[in-house]
């Protein structure tokens, strides 16, 4: 607990959701799949896709990864992609190199790259991505 209003004598409590040990009994998401740890656990959504929606070259979609899991790594030859990180904490890999992301990060995945994200953190790591076609 942090003392932040010492001068009129409250007490304030200040926690952020990323330093907090997670629920770990036997209902919880993070229960069911301990023994997935690195495995691929993600959701994705794409939102609008190229020729299947009006965009020609443009597709806009929405990554969950869960705790202790990881995307499909891959590489797209005739795209290059941009990831938002909406939520979460994690590792992003580039062809072999490694770096931490966090919310609020952006970052630029030339074309023929392979890549692949690991949710490091206790959230759902949240992705909103664009990937779009290179001639």
């Amino acid at each position: 607990m942090m003392d932040m209003g010492q001068e009129t004598g409250k007490k304030f409590c200040l926690v952020n959701v990323n330093e907090v040990e997670p629920d770990t009994c036997d209902r919880s998401l993070r229960y069911q799949i301990k023994d997935r740890k690195g495995q691929i656990l993600r959701d994705t959504y794409k939102l609008i896709e190229a020729g299947k929606t009006p965009s020609q070259r443009l597709t806009l979609g929405y990554t969950i990864v869960y705790p202790e899991g990881r995307t499909t790594g891959h590489s797209h030859e005739d795209m290059e992609e941009v990831y938002f990180i909406a939520q979460g904490r994690g590792i992003m890999e580039i062809d072999g190199e490694k770096f931490p992301i966090k919310e609020g990060d952006a970052f630029y995945v030339p074309p023929g790259k392979y890549h692949v994200t690991y949710n490091t953190g206790i959230l759902p790591l949240i992705i909103i991505w664009v990937t779009g076609k290179v001639d």
